[in-house]
């Protein structure tokens, strides 16, 4: 019936109304088939009905239709606009837009497997109750918000106005896209932060009141997210559900994920495996006012390679030493591990009377988290003859002082000898 009625120029129409008579074609099983197979209406009436006051009876059901449907969104956005200025959660703002519509609400992430990004209060008990019936709930995407769509469930009304819940979804990817541009700007700022704590010119000290303001009010530490190799996929990170209530300092370094993170290691799972599967999580001792946040780096660096070797998909440093011979416990472990992973580096520099100075270069480029041109600066030479050395680093070790694996086993070693209080130049012979 729809096909045809449009072929007529009526494909607005919404019904068919049919009075039987001498000329009039009968009411057939298929042409009833046909209309409820497009959920379209067909009525039988006598002659006796007056199609002018049938067609009035439409028009005005649907105008009132159309001025309660008005009513409403004029009250969704009074409601809304209240509930901004209530500065409340989004649950809240959901809420108050349960109470608009008569309709239960909820947020579903549908790149996280339909996770729920957030739900009404009225979604939330029926979801404990399991009041509703998937056949009682629609869904549709949020613009502008992702792969992130609106579900609506029966409440105190039935979900019947698909144009109101359109206008249900525009408001809540308003929020959304606020405060999705919060969390990227956090993340820029933390980036500024976390170099600064890196290159020292920033302490722990001075960012209390800041970490608290993100969420951060216990323990934290230092995060080593690593890929061993292969390109780094973090720009998302920030945006997910699991760090809604806090916002880490995060930059990226190469392969590496670096963060200074609350020391939650179930937390730092999760951001371990949505940045991929073949991520490992390096976690350093919890730092205090008083810690050097580049020797917490390097303690997560050195721990996210532990774990590509063991294989293990988070290593705490703390726990490294459970691993026999890992860490020296003697002097005579430390002279061996110095000998094994500097040895080539201190015989250079004795042939060349430390012209080149390769475990000096090591050295400042490790303690300046190897910045390069920070590096050359200190050591008063060009970029590119710290480059040259570090490449020499490279031949004569077999580990690259810019990879994770390689900076940590030279800090490792350079670390030892002088915890040790154990001169390089008696190391080798």
């Amino acid at each position: 019936p729809t096909s045809y009625l449009k072929s007529k120029g009526l494909g607005k129409v919404c019904a068919l109304v049919i009075a039987p008579g001498p000329s009039v074609p009968a009411i057939t099983p298929g042409l009833l088939e046909v209309a409820d197979g497009h959920g379209f209406p067909v009525l039988e009436a006598s002659f006796d009905l007056h199609f002018v006051t049938l067609a009035r009876t439409v028009i005005e059901s649907a105008v009132e239709t159309e001025r309660q449907r008005v009513t409403t969104i004029r009250r969704l956005y009074d409601v809304y606009w209240q509930s901004l200025h209530a500065r409340g959660t989004i649950e809240d703002q959901i809420s108050a837009l349960e109470g608009a519509t008569g309709w239960a609400l909820e947020v579903h992430d549908r790149s996280a497997g339909g996770e729920v990004l957030a739900s009404g209060r009225l979604a939330q008990q029926q979801r404990a109750t399991r009041k509703d019936t998937p056949s009682e709930r629609i869904d549709i995407p949020i613009p502008g918000a992702g792969d992130v769509r609106l579900v609506a469930g029966s409440g105190r009304r039935p979900v019947n106005d698909p144009p109101l819940l359109q206008h249900v979804g525009g408001l809540i990817s308003l929020e959304l896209e606020y405060q999705a541009a919060e969390r990227d700007r956090l993340r820029a700022s933390g980036e500024d932060l976390l170099e600064g704590l890196l290159d020292e010119t920033i302490t722990i000290a001075a960012l209390g009141t800041e970490l608290r303001h993100r969420g951060m009010t216990g323990p934290v530490a230092i995060a080593c997210w690593s890929a061993g190799s292969g390109a780094l996929a973090h720009e998302a990170v920030h945006r997910q559900t699991f760090l809604r209530d806090c916002a880490p300092l995060l930059k990226p370094y190469g392969s590496t994920l670096l963060g200074l993170v609350p020391r939650d290691l179930e937390l730092l799972s999760a951001i371990r495996d949505r940045l991929g599967d073949h991520y490992v999580a390096g976690v350093s001792t919890a730092l205090t006012a008083n810690s050097s946040v580049p020797e917490a780096a390097r303690q997560a660096q050195l721990a996210a390679s532990r774990g590509h070797e063991t294989g293990q998909r988070l290593v705490v440093y703390g726990d490294l030493q459970d691993h026999a011979g890992f860490l020296p416990r003697s002097v005579d472990d430390t002279r061996a591990l110095v000998r094994k992973v500097l040895g080539p580096l201190i015989a250079h520099d004795r042939r060349n009377d430390n012209d080149c100075g390769l475990i000096r270069s090591v050295q400042v480029f490790l303690r300046s988290d190897r910045a390069l041109q920070k590096s050359a600066d200190e050591l008063g030479v060009h970029r590119q003859t710290l480059v040259y050395r570090l490449r020499r680093v490279e031949e004569l070790t077999g580990l690259k002082p810019a990879a994770t694996e390689g900076s940590a086993m030279l800090w490792l070693a350079l670390s030892a000898a002088d915890s040790a209080n154990l001169s390089l130049d008696d190391v080798i012979d």
